[in-house]
């Protein structure tokens, strides 16, 4: 048998044995389950699949919130040589019966009483969908839905048939393991193979960097259907012996973390974007001696990183002694807010502005950040706790190649890259060349090697002037501000740049009480003078940093985020711009009349 994730799994259950592996929130505290309830769980479950007619390369979808249930299922689907497909938690009907149809899903393991609804609502439009699995309490007799546990418990009474041994055996490293569908920002999402090898192979490379262990305790809140939170937080633990705990949901996470007391943790730049301006709000509003030795404490805390990066040639030992105080009364402190223990922080998906990743760095809590995409399985590049270039995406891990194109695409080789697009040989031959995985993305590799990201390149929007766009770097400037949560730049086929800009409610509606301006509602605060002027500042201040022709001309405010829900962002917060573009058109026609 060739080393695969369920082998790795098996030998790290028996090695494990009554270990903690998975943390469940329950009635409001933590019940672990061991390792070995975890082996018996997930070979429980392997047996109902097969018992159910769960054939080897046939289709198992997952659609439900991370749970030990996802990890069951994810892992039992894998021992019978199934494939698994994930699917965002919180997609929209049309989303789902897109990818059950197009993967032609035999299975489905449904988490609430939403998706279960879903499902059913779609379920005659799917011929291939035989099976249906939501918790116990959701299932009515009268519809052909089986229960979770129940399906468990079945599996439990089997002996370990020989089918399942026999599969176990002839897994191969080269067998599909997973498909997982991409965010389709620009069109219809694609299904990215991916093997036990892609996975391992970049599992590996980031344990070379990340150095996670047996004792450390991962917090799984991103959703584990998207690969960073997958390979990261479920795979990696999987192959280090660590243990794994479940956010209730992702608005529990403050309370979770304090729960729980995790050593690692996988983020988006958005979350460290709003930590970084809640800490320093609150900061803030507090005392005038507290906000003194907080503004020292993190000036204090760059000028050893900037000490460190120069071979600690600056500071000397005034300087580590005054790191030594500004760890004692503030860092400490700070860290309490993660619950006291985490050491790093596992970023990925977009850019991460430079103040906050000094800051974190700052007070101990380096945020691993880096280049990645499902099409290359997980992480790609990445900025490490000691070796990391702030505004880079960091240097490409062990094994892996990067190198830019003569257009400036991102093209990256090694084990990493998918097998291919599910059913679509076309663009599987477009994407892949000669090894090379052709991302999409624009950028660049500074002298030492780290990677500097533009921007998509279905992104780039043309001028009627022919003027080329980068809308990324545009929306990254004017989100510096505090008083702004989302920026669209508009420019394809118009003949300057505008924006459509989401303020950051709760802040903008304290500005105004400041200012003595009473505006409750987002209209009464979007329609009201002094904030127009304020969005006016914060748009003259980005220009500052742009060419003439990049500058944003006009901007108009919108009275409510865009969401995942509404289907303007994908379930990893990129924005569907096609989707925005249409749904304000008549916004978008006012800037330009």
């Amino acid at each position: 048998m060739t080393e695969n994730l369920v082998s790795i799994f098996l030998q790290q259950s028996e090695k494990q044995g009554s270990r903690t592996a998975l943390s469940k929130k329950v009635d409001g505290r933590y019940e672990d389950i061991s390792w070995t309830e975890y082996r018996h769980s997930v070979l429980a479950l392997a047996e109902a699949f097969i018992e159910l007619g769960i054939g080897e390369k046939e289709h198992v979808a997952i659609y439900r919130y991370n749970s030990p249930e996802w990890a069951f299922t994810d892992l039992a689907a894998l021992c019978v040589k199934a494939v698994v497909v994930p699917i965002y938690y919180k997609s929209t009907s049309s989303q789902v019966e897109f990818i059950l149809r197009d993967s032609e899903t035999k299975l489905i393991v449904v988490g609430d009483k939403e998706q279960l609804q879903t499902v059913l609502s779609i379920k005659d439009k799917l011929p291939a969908l035989q099976y249906i699995v939501a918790p116990d309490q959701l299932v009515d007799v009268d519809q052909a839905v089986l229960g979770f546990n129940r399906t468990l418990e079945k599996g439990r009474r089997e002996q370990k048939t020989e089918t399942l041994e026999n599969r176990l055996k002839t897994i191969d490293k080269e067998d599909i393991a997973t498909i997982v569908y991409t965010s389709g920002t620009t069109g219809e999402p694609k299904g990215v193979m991916l093997s036990h090898h892609n996975l391992i192979s970049n599992i590996r490379s980031d344990m070379t960097v990340v150095q996670l262990s047996e004792d450390d305790l991962g917090l799984s809140f991103l959703p584990t259907s998207h690969v960073l939170d997958r390979v990261v937080v479920h795979y990696m633990n999987i192959y280090t012996g660590g243990a794994v705990a479940y956010a209730e949901s992702m608005d529990t996470i403050l309370e979770d973390v304090n729960l729980v007391k995790p050593t690692a943790m996988c983020g988006v730049p958005r979350m460290f974007e709003k930590i970084y301006t809640a800490i320093y709000d609150r900061v803030d509003s507090g005392k005038a001696l507290q906000r003194k030795l907080f503004y020292w404490a993190v000036s204090i805390g760059r000028k050893t990183i900037d000490s460190k990066l120069d071979g600690g040639a600056a500071g000397g030992r005034m300087l580590e002694l005054q790191y030594k105080i500004a760890e004692k009364l503030v860092y400490k402190k700070l860290r309490n807010l993660f619950g006291g223990r985490l050491r790093l922080f596992a970023s990925g998906g977009a850019h991460l502005q430079e103040d906050i990743d000094l800051f974190f760095r700052a007070i101990h809590i380096p945020i691993m950040h880096g280049y990645g995409l499902s099409e290359a399985t997980c992480t790609v590049t990445l900025n490490t706790k000691d070796d990391f270039k702030t505004g880079t995406l960091g240097r490409s891990l062990p094994g892996v190649e990067v190198k830019i194109a003569e257009d400036g695409e991102i093209l990256v080789k090694g084990d990493l890259v998918m097998k291919g697009y599910y059913k679509r040989p076309d663009d599987t031959a477009k994407a892949v060349v000669d090894g090379w995985l052709h991302t999409g993305d624009l950028g660049l590799l500074d002298d030492d090697g780290y990677l500097i990201m533009k921007d998509r390149k279905k992104d780039i929007l043309v001028t009627s002037g022919g003027k080329n766009i980068s809308p990324q770097r545009i929306e990254t400037l004017l989100k510096l501000s505090r008083y702004l949560e989302q920026a669209v730049v508009i420019a394809e086929g118009k003949k300057y740049v505008s924006a459509l800009l989401v303020p950051n409610f709760q802040e903008v509606k304290a500005y105004c009480a400041r200012s003595g301006i009473i505006a409750e509602s987002p209209d009464s605060i979007i329609g009201n003078e002094l904030v127009q002027s304020l969005f006016q500042q914060l748009v003259d201040e980005a220009n500052l940093q742009l060419d003439n022709f990049e500058q944003v001309k006009r901007f108009a405010l919108l009275p409510k985020e865009l969401t995942m829900e509404a289907n303007e962002l994908t379930h990893t917060l990129k924005v569907k711009r096609r989707v925005v573009d249409d749904k304000y058109k008549d916004i978008i026609e006012n800037l330009y009349s």
